[in-house]
């Protein structure tokens, strides 16, 4: 059989293979200890006019694109994210009462409008760092003349056919959405109406890295459920809409990309692991050091490497077109939340440090949800989930009581009893059996 790569095109493919492990284990990043870990926090939401109750799109008159050109006097010229020559949000820092915030305003395919914040030490720096966002959002809105507000939801309640919903102009969402659309049946779904809410950590050193990404992943079913916060999915009425419709979503979008990571579970997963697997992806697109994005079609992630050395924002890139549901890029990113109101994801946020930053809860939710586990209960714990609700058997438990011990194990492990408090926004909703769209539906 023909090699598929001459001897220098191995030794190139080799070369940012290790540069991409060494991004992946978060070698670049500080290595934080103990008080020092930080968080970042993201959270994607819907802008919907009051009166009409339509949602908001980039190019409307007035329209997302007008909102962006109105919050220009809020941040530097030097702050600007501009993108094929069009304004597309906002990187910088905010104060609030809690200290300065650093900050990153930007779109999703559908103009879901993203705030990003972090990282930082103190969730409740996040949770202020939110509320400064909302009040700029309001700014904005009144500079603008128009009242719109800000929907946490996990999916575009009013949308029938998600090809009705226009993408930004951004070619990369453009090459997105002509690749995923073929490759699986909701990827527009995901694309053009769904929001999250993300929380991400830092994965400490590469040999801690396994444990904190392995958790990540066994959580991420049961976050989806107790996350769960939609409302109607394609013109369904509530009663109608299926349990944990964003994940759902998430099954059918592409599973090359998406899903759970082969080998997540093995004793010798590390970086390597999750780099050799990516190598592996076609990533529809590819974004050079000079701004410029070109489709890649059948091209691996592999087939790239071949042909240059890469830079470290180009192999950061290839990272960004993978989307599985807990993602490494130098930190760990747990993705599989619906997007939730402020108060409730700065909630989550403190959740993930009471599990995650205190060795004793973190060592105990890993004995309770990781051992012996492998890829292939990840997906039977969606299915029992989707299926049963609050009756579902995960990892061979009740979910109720994993639930009742990951509360308990995150009230011990905020030792902040401003954090712990606010933890309360999601826990008092578990104890009672309830997720953020019981909220909505009893509303």
């Amino acid at each position: 059989m023909e090699e598929a790569y001459t001897q220098d095109e191995r030794a190139l493919i080799e070369r940012n293979r290790r540069r991409l492990i060494h991004i992946v284990e978060g070698s670049e990043q500080p290595r934080r200890r103990g008080d020092d870990r930080t968080l970042g926090l993201e959270l994607e939401r819907l802008v919907v006019d009051s009166e009409s109750k339509e949602i908001v799109s980039y190019l409307d008159d007035p329209g997302i694109h007008h909102l962006l050109d109105a919050w220009t006097g809020l941040y530097a010229s030097n702050e600007r994210i501009i993108i094929d020559g069009r304004l597309f949000g906002f990187a910088g820092s905010v104060s609030t009462p809690r200290g300065e915030v650093g900050i990153s305003i930007t779109l999703e395919p559908g103009s879901q409008l993203e705030v990003s914040l972090g990282p930082s030490t103190s969730v409740l720096s996040l949770m202020a760092g939110l509320e400064v966002f909302d009040d700029q959002f309001a700014e904005v809105c009144d500079t603008l003349g128009v009242d719109w507000q800000l929907a946490a939801l996990g999916l575009n309640p009013v949308t029938v056919d998600p090809r009705d919903v226009a993408l930004i102009p951004k070619e990369r969402y453009r090459l997105m959405d002509a690749y995923l659309s073929k490759s699986g049946f909701y990827a527009r779904d995901m694309m053009r109406c769904s929001a999250s809410t993300q929380v991400s950590i830092d994965s400490g050193s590469p040999e801690e890295l396994k444990r904190v990404y392995q958790l990540a992943v066994a959580l991420g079913p049961i976050l989806s459920f107790l996350t769960d916060n939609v409302l109607s999915w394609r013109g369904l009425i509530p009663s109608d809409t299926p349990r944990m419709a964003r994940s759902r979503i998430w099954d059918s979008v592409d599973s090359a990309r998406c899903g759970t990571v082969p080998g997540t579970f093995s004793a010798d997963f590390s970086a390597a692991t999750y780099v050799d697997w990516l190598m592996g992806v076609k990533p529809i697109l590819f974004t050079s050091d000079a701004g410029k994005t070109v489709g890649t079609g059948e091209a691996t992630v592999e087939d790239i490497m071949a042909l240059r050395e890469l830079s470290a924002g180009e192999l950061a890139h290839l990272l960004s077109m993978v989307f599985p549901n807990t993602r490494l890029k130098g930190f760990v990113e747990i993705r599989d939340c619906d997007s939730m109101p402020p108060r409730l994801a700065a909630a989550f946020a403190a959740f993930v440090k009471g599990v995650f930053y205190n060795s004793e809860s973190f060592d105990a939710a890993s004995e309770l949800l990781c051992r012996d586990r492998k890829n292939a209960d990840i997906q039977l714990a969606h299915a029992a989930l989707r299926a049963d609700g609050w009756d579902a058997t995960v990892y061979g438990l009740p979910i109720g009581t994993i639930v009742g011990r990951l509360i308990q194990l995150t009230e011990n492990g905020l030792l902040d009893q401003e954090e712990r408090k606010l933890f309360h926004a999601l826990s008092d909703l578990w104890t009672r059996r309830m997720t953020p769209r019981d909220l909505l539906l009893r509303a």
